[in-house]
């Protein structure tokens, strides 16, 4: 967590992801860390009063297309001799999506 940011509710923008959890004054937690804020999320944080939270820092977008582009390669390498076969193409694409949700 030596990354994460610490930002004003008010510039938290849906998709962020928590850094680490948030915890309300009395000690109880609201939302855990790892999760990916909705509108909705930030709407109910507003109402508790919570001022800030920390996040994870968005990831720039250049190194995002070259980790996802190694994904990709890496994927198509495993699928080397099924790539084309029509039972390989979805088995491909669930496993392709997968890892690049996943981000490994």
């Amino acid at each position: 967590m030596d990354d994460a940011l610490t930002l004003p509710l008010s510039e938290v923008i849906p998709g962020t992801v928590l850094a680490a959890p948030v915890i309300d004054p009395s000690g109880a937690v609201l939302l855990p860390a790892g999760l990916s804020l909705t509108a909705a999320h930030l709407d109910s944080l507003q109402r508790r009063g919570i001022a800030s939270v920390v996040v994870v820092p968005a990831e720039d977008p250049e190194a995002l297309a070259i980790r996802r582009e190694r994904i990709r390669a890496r994927v198509m390498y495993l699928f080397r001799h099924t790539a084309h076969e029509p039972g390989s193409q979805a088995l491909l694409h669930a496993v392709l999506a997968f890892r690049q949700e996943a981000g490994k």
